[in-house]
């Protein structure tokens, strides 16, 4: 494919990939509350190798009043591309869940 199909502006990529690294190193970290008040079925899905620790995502699902974990082996940030066949199966049961009850 050739490189102007995906990126048909590369001299942006330096200010994309700045605003990108900004954001990641200004975040503040949500709430424990936070997550919890989130009422909508949540899937919280990550590589076993990814930027963010399995650890961490047991903790997020854990606050989840509705989640669901899915964490693919042998998977990081870059890879999980590569597992589409695995995540479309997991979202497509997922969204296809029958609504949790309401509070």
């Amino acid at each position: 494919m050739p490189t102007s199909k995906v990126a048909p502006h590369p001299e942006a990529l330096p200010a994309f990939h700045d605003k990108c690294r900004d954001r990641m190193l200004e975040f503040k970290d949500w709430r424990p509350e936070d997550i919890q008040s989130i009422g909508a079925p949540t899937l919280v899905m990550i590589g076993d190798a990814d930027i963010i620790r399995p650890e961490h995502a047991v903790e997020m699902f854990r606050l989840l009043p509705h989640g669901q974990l899915a964490v693919l082996p042998g998977t990081d940030h870059m890879t999980i591309v590569k597992r589409a066949g695995w995540q479309v199966s997991m979202i497509e049961a997922f969204l296809d869940a029958p609504m949790p009850a309401t509070r």
